[in-house]
């Protein structure tokens, strides 16, 4: 905490203090005036009967013909009032009573200099010694504003103890409310990589702050997911490349060895070349998903026919099928709003995942269906139904069935990962269902006729719904998102995306039961 940056505690106890200050000014002059206004009615009822008084002492005087008695009552008036003056003013000549003004006794009377007091008069009654006379009563008013300002003194005194007492209780207690947060900011520090585990205990007596304790244990759980999947992920690439690098090393140490024939060096070389090309897929690949998740979108998007991409997915991948044994057919057609070299890659993906998984003398189809605004396109292939605990890893970078990993069984594990990132730059998603006897795979795609939202990527996460938040539930049946380990060697960049130059080449492997 600095001077120019308080803390919220200080922010707090300073806000208090104002308004305490505020209210105890306010409640300390309504106060004052209050009194004043009290005080001065209190003084004019009084002067009022002081003036009826001296009236009734010139009755009295008048019916008994003695002014010297008059001018006795006069002076018992005076006696325990100090500040009381009473003058009687004929209507001409010097005061009948009372004492004349300085030097000039034919002048009106004055208090002395500096004197304030309240004046009131009334007429003399016409039967009196002095006809068209006033009698004139003044009450001097230093009592009263002495009065006053011991109050104000008073008052002072109490509002500045009690904004002082607002501010050290509300200190106090806003430390002691804070306490919540002090515990939580410690239970903060204490949490980093080697104790990412740990969370937030919500405390008993915030309520206030258990929605932003619960929404920053959510956070911390995202974090350490994705904590966990970038340390999955810096071993799957390490042990990807620890293969084909180790391959390369051993070839050249031995070559070096000893002596070799031109057409041994050649071999050797060649088995290099094949081994940097898987290094390059896979550095390719790697670079492509990365766009995906940084929120890159689908670039040059026209309307495509996906049919007629579907026809060259086949035909790309008719030796694989004669290989395997498989036969493939597409099913059905659709205008969309696609990258044409993506979606042939997603398909060409798909295809081979089918046909690596497909029984022998089986057929896989390619069916491609209008849903509203988008249009599916999936690869359905016959056999068991996938387990469910690889449907919940299966768009997972470098998740393969076979935990062994071995390169020749399945490639590296991105296929279908790459899948889900085209469908994500085209603002589609994928899914994993069971149909008829079939294993259906695919992805949405923006129909013709429909505009291409600009969604953000979806967070990758460990869920069923594996890279993207949504799934597509077509036809029925339950739908979650599932990868499959396939990958295909795209030498031709007529069928990579741009800036990729093939996908990664694998072989076919064998067919194993989760279809």
């Amino acid at each position: 905490m600095t001077w120019r940056h308080p803390s919220m505690a200080a922010r707090l106890t300073v806000g208090l203090g104002l308004v305490a200050l505020a209210v105890f000014s306010a409640a300390g002059a309504v106060l004052q005036a209050a009194l004043r206004s009290e005080l001065i009615e209190a003084d004019r009822i009084r002067l009022s009967g002081k003036v009826a008084v001296a009236l009734h002492f010139v009755d009295e005087a008048t019916r008994t013909g003695d002014p010297a008695a008059l001018f006795h009552h006069l002076d018992d008036l005076r006696i325990g009032h100090e500040g009381l003056h009473i003058w009687l003013l004929p209507e001409a000549g010097p005061p009948a009573y009372g004492a004349p003004a300085a030097g000039d006794a034919s002048r009106e009377p004055r208090l002395p200099s500096g004197v304030r007091a309240d004046v009131a008069e009334a007429p003399l009654p016409s039967a009196s010694p002095w006809p068209g006379g006033r009698v004139r009563v003044a009450l001097e008013s230093g009592a009263r504003e002495k009065l006053l300002r011991s109050h104000l003194t008073t008052l002072v005194l109490i509002c500045a103890l009690g904004v002082a007492s607002t501010v050290l209780l509300s200190w106090l207690a806003i430390r002691r409310c804070l306490r919540p947060v002090s515990r939580l900011s410690a239970q903060a520090r204490g949490i980093s990589p080697r104790a990412i585990g740990r969370r937030l205990t919500t405390p008993p007596d915030g309520a206030e702050l258990t929605g932003l304790v619960e929404a920053f244990n959510h956070a911390l759980d995202r974090l350490e997911d994705a904590y966990g999947h970038l340390q999955a992920f810096n071993a799957n690439v390490a042990h990807e490349l620890r293969t084909p690098l180790a391959s390369l090393i051993t070839g050249a140490q031995v070559g070096l060895s000893s002596p070799r024939t031109h057409e041994e060096l050649r071999e050797l070389l060649s088995s290099n070349l094949e081994e940097l090309q898987l290094l390059n897929a896979l550095v390719n690949d790697m670079l492509f998903l990365s766009r995906a998740d940084r929120g890159d979108r689908a670039e040059g998007l026209e309307r495509v026919a996906l049919g007629v991409e579907a026809d060259k997915a086949v035909r790309y991948c008719d030796a694989m099928l004669r290989e395997a044994g498989v036969a493939a057919e597409r099913v059905g057609d659709a205008d969309a709003n696609c990258n044409p070299p993506l979606v042939r890659r997603a398909l060409v993906n798909l295809l081979t995942n089918a046909i690596a998984h497909a029984p022998a003398g089986e057929r896989v189809r390619l069916h491609i269906e209008a849903d509203g605004g988008l249009v599916a396109v999936s690869v359905l292939n016959p056999g068991p139904e996938i387990p469910s605990q690889v449907r919940v890893r299966m768009f997972e970078r470098f998740y393969r069935v076979d935990a062994s990993r071995s390169r020749g069984q399945g490639g590296h594990g991105l296929g279908l990962a790459i899948v889900a990132a085209i469908a994500r730059m085209h603002g589609g998603s994928v899914f994993a269902d069971r149909l008829d006897q079939s294993n259906r795979v695919g992805l949405t795609l923006p129909g013709a006729d429909s505009e291409l939202a600009d969604v953000s990527p979806r967070p990758r996460s460990a869920t069923a719904t594996g890279p993207n938040a949504r799934t597509s539930r077509l036809r029925g049946g339950a739908t979650s998102s599932v990868d499959v380990p396939c990958a295909v060697p795209l030498e031709s960049h007529a069928l990579a995306p741009p800036g990729v130059e093939h996908c990664v080449s694998a072989r076919v492997p064998p067919r194993p039961a989760s279809g």
